[in-house]
């Protein structure tokens, strides 16, 4: 087995056991909450038989250490139960919401990344005028809270010039087809991409400009000028690609950043996706169903970071023998 498969194998063991803890930290958090959800369901009732039955058919009743061993071994099944206030499954319910949530996030992720990584690299090699506007434009940026921004962009685009639907994922007017689908889609995205990607664009940018300065220090960039080879080769070629190992580790950390303002993002434009499930579902106290969003929202960052270490043993081949 080539050494390149082991490295993968044994990044892919060691976030086992961090899997495990977070559904275990999942279930003691959501029982930390505050509020009864058996008073959600039942509404004006006030009976107390009712409540108990209530309770006693959503295994409420129980000790806490019961909830738990029940709780882990339905998981460990794949089943997380029944969502408290709607009657679906929790693993259906949360799957059909993260495509939605997917597309907004890896839109974002890829948006922002083009754009900071090339205004990084504009902003070390062109020092002055450029530089410091770029710089003065990350700060701005990453100043910005997704709350405050989405309001702002959703105030501006969508109800003052009318430009982008104020929310949803589709016009349910229209029955539109084929391509006509996809660019509604997109219009709709718009806005929310845009709020999720402004903060990441400022980050990315600050991060890249430093490593691509650093790297341009570096003996191997004095030698590839000496051979006469183009300062635009010079810099895309050799300083940015061995700069860009703390992008990477910043866009793998970033998507828990991403789905945290996806949550908020989602709230303000409606996007049906997790985020939104997520926020019903604590103001409503729908427990199985914050656990489910908790849990795959959990293992997508994982899985996330997963690929960031796949990545590091490809981009540095050091990294494999650690």
């Amino acid at each position: 087995m080539s050494s390149f498969k082991t490295f993968i194998i044994r990044r892919i063991l060691q976030y086992v056991p961090l899997i495990f803890g977070i559904i275990v930290f999942a279930f003691v958090l959501v029982r930390m909450a505050p509020g009864d959800p058996t008073y959600f369901l039942v509404g004006e009732i006030s009976d107390e038989e009712f409540i108990r039955a209530a309770r006693e058919r959503l295994g409420l009743d129980k000790p806490l250490h019961e909830q738990f061993f029940i709780y882990i071994s339905n998981v460990l099944r794949g089943d997380l139960g029944y969502s408290y206030l709607r009657g679906e499954s929790v693993s259906s319910l949360v799957l059909s919401r993260i495509p939605a949530t997917l597309i907004l996030v890896l839109t974002a992720m890829f948006i922002s990344t083009l754009i900071g990584i090339t205004l990084g690299v504009i902003a070390a090699a062109r020092k002055g005028i450029i530089d410091i506007f770029l710089c003065t434009l990350s700060l701005v940026g990453v100043s910005i809270p997704y709350f405050w921004l989405g309001q702002i962009i959703l105030l501006i685009f969508a109800i003052t010039l009318g430009l982008f639907p104020t929310g949803g994922m589709i016009s349910l007017k229209a029955d539109y087809q084929g391509i006509y689908y996809f660019f509604d889609i997109m219009h709709h995205l718009a806005l929310p991409v845009m709020t999720l990607a402004i903060f990441n664009v400022a980050y990315i940018t600050k991060i890249t400009r430093a490593a691509v300065i650093e790297a341009l220090k570096q003996d191997y960039i004095i030698t590839a000028r000496s051979k006469g080879i183009s300062e635009r080769r010079v810099l895309f070629r050799h300083a940015l690609r061995n700069a860009l190992i703390p992008v990477v580790t910043y866009t793998g950390l970033t998507t828990g950043t991403l789905l945290v303002g996806a949550i908020i993002t989602e709230t303000i434009f409606s996007w049906p996706g997790m985020g939104l499930l997520l926020y019903d579902s604590i103001r409503l106290r729908d427990y199985p169903v914050i656990l489910g969003v908790f849990i795959y929202g959990s293992i997508m960052v994982i899985t996330a970071n997963l690929i960031v270490d796949i990545l590091y043993g490809f981009l540095d081949p050091r990294i494999r023998v650690r």
